[in-house]
């Protein structure tokens, strides 16, 4: 018996001998088991079983030895001894025992004396102020918690080790259950002072009783560590399944139940997540319990586990089923799902899951915004005006489904797909994906082509390409301001819009849409952004089954034509480089970009890669970094002293697996002079129902040639070039071109030596191409910008062997740039683009407009596993 219970008899057997009646109440019912089992000498004890009744008429036979005033009658000696014992607030009874009381005493919690207060609180308080007062206080507060019940303080009252709690505070630096707890479970460090200090037994008394877990009797710690991990990790999971809905597997292993228990374990399990010095061990922790009780082979309610985050195989298992939703057609519950479980523990720390959320997340919105389009396509009318203020504007703008999907196939290149079909169903949500993307573009297309053919080819809502030069550059020439004008290959407009999301900070920003000519290729999309193009421009056959724009008698064959008229028409200072040579200009290059009046910037990387690469997974990836180059260039240039940048491309472009699957079609035939797959220029031949035929003349050239372009996603029959990547024809894609100004803001950023960047790796080697490190920004000054942009790379020695491919928030997957906000973690998952003869990288953070280093982690051994 405990002193607790003792205290409690001595209590009891001094009021009865001095009373002989107790009435005691219990509403708490703390004492019910403990009534059961006591038996105190010369005393009955009647307990109250719901019958008032009932009770009195045991009462009755000791109330003999009272008068009517409730004193003792004149010839009893002795009082009787009675202890009645009712588990309610006396207020419940009605004062059904009014005679017993005023015979005897009453105990009940919050008597006014103590010796009479049997709150269970009160009671533990006398008792372990002289068995140890220091830690009175927080026994009385536990009790007051329902953490402790008198059983558990009975045992507490007899531990002879009282100096334990002392020890365990001296190895652990600290007495606090959950850090005592999560030190001792999630790192091997204090363990020789453990068992060098006998402490084990301590230790598993502690979390009996304050977490109510019955570890593993054994003095073997690495036994109590994984019976205590199993208790921890099972008490998080279940505590989110009801009770009827548990596996039947589970329900022999005993966990707490009390909810202070089961908020303190949840407590530390949440903080073992967070710690990044933890991370690694509760990875390692939970995949030994997963493994000894075969937990991926459970049978649970999904909706009972999408809060979860506990163990790995629940996040595969809610993958799957998210899976399954885009395959049934259920698009928005696979959306709401992945936005949810990507702010959750292992999207955030295990890069391949936030790296396969992203891509159902991405699936779902291409599968939704597809359905929409094709609803909305039935009931707008179908002028090119409206279409296209439809598909670059509005409350949901329709180029965000090409945003989408590029953005999905992108990631999808950097997929690692798994053996043995361990992602077979991944891949048909992709296959779902390119599907609905297909039809809805097929059927955007066809509107379009249509509505474009009754309109007699005019599109007066919009700028004509061949007006941009004389619209945008002339003005800020006129007016001598420093310009730079970019003539991008293939810039899509919904990857102008993404290039230019981040710029905000740096530059007033303008965007519109621009229709390129047709055929919509580089050779007459080049030529309409010169000088000069507004007032005309001629097609001529050129050697080689090439057609060539004419403008003020010139022939624009080349980019080199193209350049020396350029030059010729302004009578500025100009200086003409190629993209590539503004990321690292060489001196000569700064001196002469700094002189000129008007800078033009030639990009073919987009084009280029697209025509000529064999793999499409190789494009996908490059189109991304073009975007981020075009970033870097403009911020070159401003930092030299230009102040006004224009942005143009010469066309668009389709880019969709297979697209000429199924969609072949005879080109008109006659006198072909050019064929494409999405155009034929010619004279003569025939009309086919597939495609339209018009004269160029119609279209804003003086020649006689004739041009054919398919009414939808269909191709011509032709040889060579990608089936994937192309452009010529008339879809919203090919023609829709970005018009971009921006002018510089005169804006001090804030000194690199102000920010402080704190990267955070949880583990101590890479083993995989993938791998996630936790980044903050935090100010070391009073003010100081609320956000920031940072570029991640990965280095080994002077060479870039990986970059950022996702982060929690912020991330752009077209410049891979980085948004952070002040005092919040990103949880950034890079990939290795080299694995040959690398032993160590580190990661970099590079300030996105100064290029400057903000921090560099160390090194980072590279092991991979075979």
């Amino acid at each position: 018996m405990g002193k607790v219970s003792e205290f409690i008899i001595n209590l009891l057997k001094k009021q009865v001998e001095k009373k002989g009646i107790v009435v005691w109440y219990d509403p708490e019912k703390n004492y019910t088991e403990f009534i059961k089992e006591l038996e105190i000498p010369g005393t009955t004890i009647l307990h109250f079983k719901g019958s008032y009744l009932a009770l009195r008429s045991e009462i009755e036979p000791f109330l003999e030895f009272i008068d009517d005033s409730g004193k003792p009658v004149s010839n009893c000696h002795l009082p009787p001894g009675l202890i009645i014992y009712v588990p309610l607030d006396r207020s419940e009874t009605g004062y059904a025992l009014i005679e017993a009381e005023s015979a005897g005493v009453i105990l009940e919690p919050g008597a006014s004396a103590w010796q009479l207060n049997t709150r269970l609180r009160v009671i533990a308080e006398q008792v372990f102020k002289k068995i140890t007062p220091k830690r009175t206080s927080e026994i009385c507060r536990k009790v007051d918690e329902g953490i402790l019940d008198l059983n558990e303080l009975d045992r507490l009252s007899t531990e002879t080790n009282g100096p334990a709690t002392e020890v365990i505070k001296i190895i652990f630096g600290t007495a606090d259950t959950v850090d005592v707890t999560l030190k001792f479970a999630a790192t091997p460090d204090y363990d020789n002072a453990v068992i060098s200090k006998k402490t084990l037994p301590a230790l598993q008394e502690l979390f009996r009783i304050e977490l109510g877990i019955e570890p593993e009797q054994s003095n073997d710690i690495d036994m109590v560590k994984q019976s205590l991990c199993r208790t921890l990790f099972l008490t998080e999971f279940l505590h989110t399944i009801p009770e009827e809905k548990r596996p039947e597997k589970l329900l022999s292993i005993p966990v707490p139940t009390k909810i202070p228990h089961i908020d303190k374990i949840r407590k530390i399990c949440a903080i073992w997540r967070q710690r990044m010095d933890y991370i690694e061990s509760y990875k390692t922790a939970v995949a030994k319990v997963e493994d000894e009780l075969e937990l991926y082979f459970l049978k649970i309610p999904i909706e009972e586990m999408v809060e979860n985050e506990t163990f790995h195989f629940v996040e595969n298992t809610i993958l799957h089923y998210a899976e399954e939703l885009v395959l049934d057609e259920k698009p928005g519950e696979a959306l709401k799902l992945a936005e949810k479980r990507l702010t959750m523990f292992w999207a955030q720390h295990e890069p391949i899951f936030q790296l396969h959320w992203k891509l159902i997340e991405n699936s779902a919105k291409v599968s939704i915004l597809s359905r929409q389009i094709t609803s909305e396509l039935k009931n707008i009318t179908l002028s090119p005006g409206k279409l296209i203020a439809n598909y670059t504007g509005g409350p949901t703008p329709w180029y965000r489904l090409d945003t989408h999907y590029r953005h999905l196939q992108g990631q999808y290149a950097r997929f690692d797909l798994g053996f043995e079909g361990e992602h077979e169903t991944l891949v048909k949500v992709i296959v779902n994906a390119r599907y609905h993307y297909t039809d809805a573009v097929n059927a955007l297309t066809e509107a379009f082509t249509n509505a474009f053919y009754e309109s007699e080819f005019e599109i007066k809502e919009y700028v004509s390409q061949r007006q941009i030069f004389r619209n945008y550059v002339k003005p800020q020439l006129d007016e001598n301001n420093k310009i730079a004008y970019f003539l991008v290959d293939a810039l899509r407009f919904e990857m102008g819009k993404e290039l230019i999301d981040g710029l905000a900070d740096d530059f007033n920003i303008g965007i519109a849409p621009g229709i390129s000519m047709i055929p919509s290729i580089t050779a007459t999309g080049m030529a309409a952004l010169m000088p000069g193009a507004e007032d005309g421009m001629g097609l001529v056959e050129i050697k080689g089954g090439k057609i060539a724009p004419v403008i003020d008698n010139v022939t624009l064959r080349d980019r080199q034509a193209r350049v020396k008229y350029f030059q010729e028409k302004i009578a500025k200072i100009s200086d003409i480089c190629k993209l590539n040579e503004l990321i690292k200009p060489s001196p000569k290059r700064k001196q002469s970009l700094k002189e000129a009046d008007i800078v033009l910037v030639t990009s073919r990387e987009i084009d280029r890669r697209g025509e000529e690469s064999d793999g499409e997974e190789e494009v996908r990836i490059y189109m991304d970094e073009v975007l981020d180059k075009l970033r870097k260039g403009i911020r070159r240039l401003a930092a030299m002293g230009i102040t006004h940048i224009i942005i143009a491309a010469d066309h668009g472009h389709l880019f969709q697996e297979n697209i000429e699957s199924g969609m072949h079609m005879d080109p008109p035939g006659g006198e072909t002079t050019v064929l494409h797959r999405r155009f034929w220029i010619g004279k003569g031949g025939k009309t086919g129902d597939g495609y339209i035929r018009s004269s160029l003349n119609r279209l804003g050239y003086n020649t006689d040639l004739e041009i054919a372009f398919p009414g939808a996603l269909s191709c011509f029959t032709s040889k060579g070039g990608s089936t994937s990547y192309m452009h010529g024809g008339v879809s919203l894609q090919e023609i829709v071109i970005p018009v971009i100004q921006l002018e510089k803001k005169d804006v001090k950023p804030a000194p690199a030596e102000s920010i402080e960047i704190k990267l955070s790796i949880s583990s101590k080697k890479i083993t995989s191409r993938h791998f996630s490190v936790t980044v903050i920004y935090k100010l070391k000054s009073l003010f100081g910008p609320g956000e920031i942009r940072i570029k991640a790379q990965v280095k080994s020695g002077n060479r870039e062997v990986g970059n950022a491919v996702m982060s929690a928030y912020g991330f752009e997957g077209g410049t891979k740039e980085i948004l952070l906000k002040k005092d919040k973690e990103n949880h950034i998952t890079f990939m290795l683009t080299e694995e040959e003869d690398i032993q160590h990288v580190f990661v970099q953070i590079l300030d996105t407009k100064s290029q400057i280093e903000l921090k560099r982690s160390d090194k980072i051994p590279v092991e991979f596993l075979i």
